[in-house]
């Protein structure tokens, strides 16, 4: 009896987390990008990490706190456009930000990122022959179009 009781406490304190978070992914979509050349944009409530080969990348996290902010590694430069803006370049840079709402901007190529959230997405690749692929919600790999596409990313409607 005595081991049933902290077993039956531990199951009790871990279900409204359990039921919270499945509630939060019940609305949250995904992407993937691998080897990207071009624009992709992301302007989300949730999560991305990632990286590029070369390029630059453009973070807007408006509202401080709210998420981990951005970690940048691997840049060369970066410039703060205003309090709440800022860009880093070079080669072989890694990003990512964790919870809270946020707008990257990556113009480059060999972008490899992964991003959960509800918002909107934005591709434009570089218009060559392997412009790199993406999915969405766990979807097939298709490539990334050498034209503006904009997509809402958010989990598929049943």
């Amino acid at each position: 009896m005595r081991r049933l009781l902290p077993v039956a406490l531990l199951a009790i304190l871990a279900f409204p987390a359990g039921s919270a978070a499945s509630e939060r992914a019940a609305t949250d979509g995904t992407l993937s990008v691998k080897d990207g050349r071009g624009t992709v944009v992301v302007a989300a409530r949730g999560g991305v990490i990632g990286s590029f080969a070369q390029g630059k990348i453009t973070v807007v996290d408006p509202v401080a706190g709210d998420g981990t902010g951005p970690i940048v590694t691997g840049d060369d430069w970066s410039r703060d456009v205003s309090d709440t803006t800022t860009t880093w370049g070079g080669k072989t840079v890694r990003f990512r930000l964790i919870g809270g709402f946020f707008k990257i901007k990556i113009q480059g190529r060999g972008i490899n990122l992964s991003a959960v959230g509800t918002g909107t997405v934005t591709l434009d690749g570089a218009g060559t022959d392997n412009d790199g692929t993406f999915s969405v919600n766990g979807g097939d790999y298709v490539s990334i179009p050498g034209f503006l596409l904009p997509f809402p990313l958010s989990a598929p409607t049943p």
